[in-house]
């Protein structure tokens, strides 16, 4: 799991649609805000795409079938994850995008 953290408008969408390009898929990326999750296939890893922007609480999150998600040999690449850090699994890769003045800071921890 990657976790994207920052505000809105920081970037994370766009992230997101980097990323799928960096894993071959050759496609459409799209912001899953009102689907929640979009599922990327055709490139080298499966990817899911998350925003958890309008979740309510991590068992809403889980009732969307997270754990079994999280069981497939699949990327989850998940914009507001800072919502709910209770339900990470564990490693988390963690990037956060700052806005700055003259662009975008982008951070990454392990």
């Amino acid at each position: 799991m990657i976790a994207l953290i920052g505000p809105m408008g920081a970037g994370k969408t766009h992230f997101a649609k980097g990323f799928a390009r960096g894993l071959g898929y050759a496609g459409d990326v799209t912001s899953p805000t009102f689907s929640i999750v979009q599922e990327y296939h055709g490139g080298r890893f499966p990817l899911f795409h998350f925003d958890l922007y309008r979740m309510k609480s991590a068992e809403e999150v889980i009732a969307l079938g997270w754990d079994d998600y999280l069981d497939q040999d699949a990327v989850l690449l998940v914009e507001w994850a800072d919502l709910f850090p209770e339900i990470w699994p564990s490693p988390v890769q963690i990037v956060k995008i700052e806005i700055l003045a003259n662009g975008r800071k982008i951070l990454y921890q392990k």
